[in-house]
C-alpha cells in the first residue's frame, strides 16, 4: 500500500512513504537550518547569469582531450565515414581495447574473438561506437572535476541509467536518435560535478539532501545559490562545441516540454531527457508534487503502460550491465543496479499517489493562478507547441509568430487587448563572426535567444525573425509595462558576455542591439502581422540610424482618438 502525507517541508513537496517505511529525511528542518532560505522569490536571471560567469572563471574546467575534441568534430559532420572514426578512436589505446572487450563479451555472443576495432566497429555498429566513445571521453573529463563530500561513483552510476532508459525509449520513439538521446541521458547532469567543483561541500551537501527528488534539487539549488546545474550544463556545451540538438535537451531538461507525441526531432530529445532527468532513483519518499506526473506523462508521450515499463526496465539492465564495462574507470568497479531500476518502477507505478497526496496551500494557490492565466496563454502555447523549431535557436520561427500577430490584431482592433511587438537586430554581428568565427557568433545568437525566451517565453511569442534579428511579441501589457520590458531587456544585453577564444586563450567580449518597439493600444487598428513586424522594424533602423544600442518605441492609439502617432524615444545612451 502507498500512502502520502502531509510534513514540514517547503511549499510544493509531498511526502510519499511506502508501507512500514517512512524516510526520516524532513525538506523543511533541512532547508532552514542547513541553506537558511527565508524567501520563495523567483531568482533574478540576470544575476543568475552574472553568477555563472564569475564561477566559469572561479571553477578549473578540464578540457577535452584531443581525442574528444576530434570526435566531437566528426559527430556534426553527417559525411564523416567508419574510415575517420576508427582512425580517431584507434589513436586512444584504452578506449580501443575497451571497445574490443565489449564487442567480445556473452552479450553479442560471437564464436571468434574480435581481435582488430575495425572489426569491433562494425560489430558494434558506427553510430553506436561513435556515441559510446564521445560519452567514456566526456564523461572522464567531467570526472576529473569535484569535491569531498560528493559521491561521483553515485553520480555516474545513476546518470548511466538513465542514459540506457534514455535509449531504450528512443528505440520505439524515435529510433534514428538512440544514439543522442543515450548521450543526452548521460551528460544532462554534468552541470553538477561543475557546480560541485566551483561551489564546494555546501553545493555537494545540497545534491545528497535532494537525492529523492531531481525537480526538489533544481528548485533548492536556485533558491540557495541563483544558479543552476541546467545553466551550467549550458556553458559546459558551449565550451566543448556540443551540437544544438545535444545543448538544448541539456539546458532544458526540468523544462516540462509538450506532452504529447511529437514528429520533430529536437522535441523529442526534450521530452526524454525531461522524463530520464526527473526520474528519482533512490527511494522516492520526499517528492514533488510535479515528480508525481510522470506517471500520466510517460502513457502519454511514450506510450509507456505497467507491462512495456517492466520491459524496458528489463532491456535497461541488460544494456547497462553490457555498456558499464565501457564506464568501469569511472564506475569505480562492479555495479548492481537492482535497488535502482526498482525505484524507478515503485515511482511509476504510484497512480495511487496521486489521488491521496494532499496539495499544499500555496500549490493549490499556484494552481488557481494558472488556471486564470490559461485562457489568456492557451493560444500562445499552442503556436508554441505546433511550431518549427529553429535549430540553432531553438526558438520558433516567423510561422507562428505571424499567425499569433494576425490573432492579437483582431483582439486589438476588437478592444479586447493591447499588443506589444519587440524587433531586435544585433549590432556589428558581421563583424563578431569575422573576428571571432562563426561559431562565436552562433553562441551569441542562443545567448540572446535564451534570454528572449526567459523573459518573454511565458507570456507571448518569441521567434528567431531571420539572421540575427528576433522578435517578442506580448498581448495585455499596458504600455508602461511594455516600455519597462523592452528597457530592461536593453540593459540586460548590455550586461551579457560570450565567451570567445583568441590567441591568448579564452575571454570575453561584450556587445549590443538595436531594439525597436510597437504598442498598440486597445481599439487602435493595426492592420495585419506584415504592418505591425513593419512598424517595429522601423523603430529598429531608427536606432541603427542614431548611433546603436538603444531602443526606440512608437504608439498607435485608437481612431478616435486624435489621429496622430504618438511616437517617443528613449534616449538612455551607453558612455
Amino acid at each position: 500500500m502507498i500512502r502520502g502525507v502531509r510534513d514540514n517541508k517547503p511549499p510544493g513537496f509531498v511526502k510519499v512513504g511506502l508501507q512500514n517505511e517512512v524516510n526520516p529525511i524532513r525538506y523543511g528542518q533541512m532547508v532552514r537550518d542547513k541553506f537558511m532560505i527565508h524567501s520563495n522569490k523567483k531568482p533574478d536571471q540576470s544575476r543568475g547569469q552574472e553568477i555563472l560567469n564569475k564561477l566559469l572563471k572561479k571553477a578549473k574546467v578540464p578540457t577535452l582531450p584531443l581525442v574528444a575534441q576530434k570526435l566531437v568534430e566528426l559527430c556534426k559532420n553527417e559525411n564523416a565515414s567508419f574510415a575517420h572514426f576508427a582512425q580517431v578512436i584507434g589513436t586512444d589505446s584504452g578506449l580501443a581495447s575497451r571497445l574490443l572487450q565489449v564487442s567480445n563479451s556473452a552479450y553479442y555472443g560471437l564464436r571468434h574473438k574480435v581481435t582488430t576495432l575495425e572489426r569491433a566497429i562494425s560489430i558494434l555498429g558506427l553510430k553506436y561506437v561513435k556515441t559510446i566513445s564521445l560519452g567514456f571521453h566526456l564523461a572522464t573529463t567531467l570526472s576529473r572535476m569535484g569535491a569531498d563530500g560528493f559521491d561521483m561513483r553515485s553520480y555516474w552510476r545513476q546518470n548511466l541509467l538513465r542514459a540506457v532508459i534514455a535509449q531504450q525509449i528512443a528505440q520505439s520513439y524515435c529510433p534514428g536518435r538512440r544514439e543522442e538521446a543515450f548521450l543526452v541521458g548521460l551528460l544532462q547532469d554534468c552541470g553538477i560535478p561543475f557546480l560541485v567543483e566551483a561551489l564546494g561541500e555546501k553545493y555537494a551537501l545540497l545534491w545528497r539532501e535532494s537525492q529523492d527528488s531531481q525537480a526538489a534539487l533544481f528548485r533548492l539549488e536556485r533558491q540557495v545559490f541563483e544558479v543552476d546545474h541546467l545553466a551550467a550544463a549550458d556553458a559546459l556545451a558551449q565550451q566543448w562545441s556540443l551540437p544544438e540538438l545535444l545543448a538544448r535537451p541539456l539546458r532544458r531538461h526540468h523544462h516540462r516540454p509538450q506532452a504529447k507525441p511529437s514528429a520533430v526531432e529536437q522535441i523529442q530529445l526534450c521530452q526524454i531527457a525531461y522524463f530520464v532527468g526527473m526520474l528519482s532513483l533512490n527511494k522516492p519518499a520526499c517528492l514533488t508534487e510535479e515528480d508525481l506526473t510522470l506517471v500520466e506523462f510517460s502513457r502519454e508521450v511514450f506510450g509507456l503502460d505497467q507491462e512495456n515499463l517492466q520491459q524496458l526496465l528489463k532491456q535497461s539492465k541488460q544494456e547497462f550491465t553490457n555498456i558499464a564495462q565501457l564506464f568501469s574507470e569511472i564506475l569505480q568497479g562492479p555495479v548492481d543496479i537492482s535497488n535502482l531500476l526498482m525505484q524507478v518502477n515503485t515511482l511509476l507505478s504510484m497512480d495511487a499517489v496521486v489521488s491521496s497526496c494532499e496539495v499544499f496551500e500555496l500549490e493549490k494557490a499556484v494552481s488557481r493562478l494558472h488556471a486564470k492565466c490559461e485562457s489568456l496563454t492557451s493560444s500562445m502555447n499552442e503556436y508554441q507547441q505546433e511550431a518549427e523549431t529553429d535549430n540553432l535557436t531553438g526558438l520558433s520561427m516567423r510561422g507562428p509568430l505571424e499567425r499569433y500577430l494576425d490573432n492579437a490584431c483582431w483582439k486589438v482592433r476588437n478592444n479586447e487587448t493591447t499588443l506589444a511587438v519587440i524587433f531586435l537586430d544585433v549590432d556589428d554581428f558581421k563583424d563578431i563572426n569575422d573576428n571571432h568565427t562563426h561559431a562565436a557568433g552562433d553562441r551569441l545568437l542562443r545567448l540572446l535567444a535564451n534570454l528572449l525566451q526567459d523573459m518573454f517565453g511565458e507570456q507571448g511569442c518569441v521567434c528567431r525573425y531571420g539572421g540575427d534579428e528576433f522578435v517578442a511579441a506580448m498581448m495585455g501589457l499596458d504600455l508602461k509595462q511594455a516600455v519597462k520590458a523592452a528597457g530592461e531587456l536593453t540593459e540586460k544585453i548590455r550586461e551579457l558576455k560570450l565567451m570567445v577564444r583568441s590567441a591568448d586563450g579564452q575571454g570575453e567580449i561584450s556587445f549590443s542591439c538595436s531594439v525597436g518597439m510597437l504598442f498598440c493600444e486597445s481599439g487602435a487598428r493595426p492592420g495585419n502581422s506584415t504592418r505591425v513586424l513593419e512598424l517595429a522594424d522601423h523603430q529598429m533602423y531608427s536606432v541603427k540610424n542614431k548611433g546603436k544600442n538603444n531602443m526606440h518605441y512608437e504608439v498607435l492609439a485608437p481612431d478616435e482618438r486624435p489621429p496622430q502617432k504618438k511616437q517617443k524615444t528613449v534616449s538612455k545612451n551607453i558612455e
